[in-house]
């Protein structure tokens, strides 16, 4: 079963191992995805050959040759086998020669030259299978079976949380608190998955996960809760924004006035480093870089729509705005003025501005 050309950005595809493929390579950068569906490797082999043999090796240190004669090895009672090479973007590379600071050889490496010779005519009696976060496959992608496993944004993850919740820990998930869920943890689905089995279990009688739920039992940290500040303000209008910032006051017993005051400075610092570099004639890409304005999770919409604003607003009124939030800030540190009066204020006021800027 030969995998697609290879391209610059592949999409994720969908895991389809039947067993018969001698070359795998499951190309994932998501620790809970690659041991999962490795472990579905390990029981459609043994569903088919019934006991196997299971070998590993470090592609940081393993040797082309070792590799090779364990797969072409035999075993007294001929058990099937499966042989696994874990970072196998660096198996692949080519070594120095003599090691150290040895020149490394032109052309390609060593191991890739044998892997290459054998997946034209691998053995019978063994799967070879590459485990890998990158993959340059090349000739490889002509003879290996090549799957991309990955979740590409948020909506995705929260998807995966509503299906895994019903069918691994038997509870309903509501879709709005599968989000929520997805914004406090992130992309990484072992760590949501335990919270998923968490939540589970404080769902009781119920046998639904709210947002309640959620909001009670999986704290946000200061950065997230700076980061949901910030998206709220681009994206959600002054409403949207204000209420974000009364439940993280409402949610948490310490003063939240010091993170959130951060996150609308750093906004606001973005803006108008943005602004500056555009109306410069710097182009689009390096001011998002100068500036630092990047989105988190793989969800490009804030960054986007920030640049978008920083492209309209004159360099002058961003910095003004920018001076504005500093001198606040000042006062409040002085005692002057009620911290979470100012907040809401800043907050609706760039939000409103921010919504007028945004593209009809």
């Amino acid at each position: 079963m030969a995998a697609a050309a290879y391209s610059r950005k592949p999409a994720f595809s969908k895991f389809q191992f039947d067993g018969s493929e001698n070359c795998v390579v499951l190309v994932c950068r998501d620790t809970f995805l690659r041991n999962h569906h490795t472990t579905q490797i390990v029981d459609k082999l043994e569903s088919i050959h019934g006991e196997i043999d299971r070998f590993e090796f470090d592609g940081d240190v393993a040797q082309p040759g070792e590799v090779l004669e364990e797969l072409q090895s035999v075993g007294l009672l001929h058990v099937h086998k499966l042989i696994i090479v874990d970072k196998a973007d660096s198996f692949l590379v080519a070594k120095g020669g003599d090691g150290g600071d040895s020149p490394k050889p032109k052309g390609a490496s060593k191991a890739r030259q044998i892997l290459e010779s054998y997946a034209k005519s691998p053995v019978d009696g063994a799967t070879l299978l590459l485990r890998t976060e990158t993959w340059r496959g090349g000739n490889l992608d002509k003879s290996m079976s090549v799957f991309r496993i990955g979740v590409e944004d948020e909506a995705q993850a929260a998807s995966w949380c509503v299906a895994r919740c019903q069918k691994q820990h038997g509870v309903a998930i509501e879709k709005p608190a599968a989000d929520l869920l997805v914004n406090r943890v992130g992309l990484d689905l072992g760590r949501l998955d335990g919270e998923l089995s968490k939540l589970a279990m404080l769902s009781g009688t119920d046998q639904q996960i709210t947002m309640k739920t959620v909001k009670e039992a999986v704290g946000a940290s200061r950065e997230e809760e700076g980061w949901a500040i910030k998206t709220a303000v681009v994206l959600d209008g002054p409403e949207g924004s204000l209420q974000t910032i009364r439940e993280i006051f409402e949610l948490s017993r310490d003063r939240q006035d010091v993170p959130a005051f951060w996150a609308i400075t750093d906004l606001l610092r973005s803006l108008h480093s943005a602004s500056s570099l555009l109306h410069q004639g710097m182009p689009r890409n390096q001011v998002q870089r100068e500036a630092g304005i990047f989105d988190r999770k793989g969800d490009r919409r804030t960054a986007d729509r920030i640049m978008t604003a920083a492209k309209k607003m004159p360099p002058a009124e961003a910095a003004a705005r920018l001076g504005d939030a500093v001198r606040t800030q000042a006062d409040l540190r002085r005692g002057i003025g009620d911290p979470r009066h100012a907040l809401e204020g800043l907050t609706v006021v760039l939000a409103d501005r921010l919504r007028e800027l945004a593209p009809r």
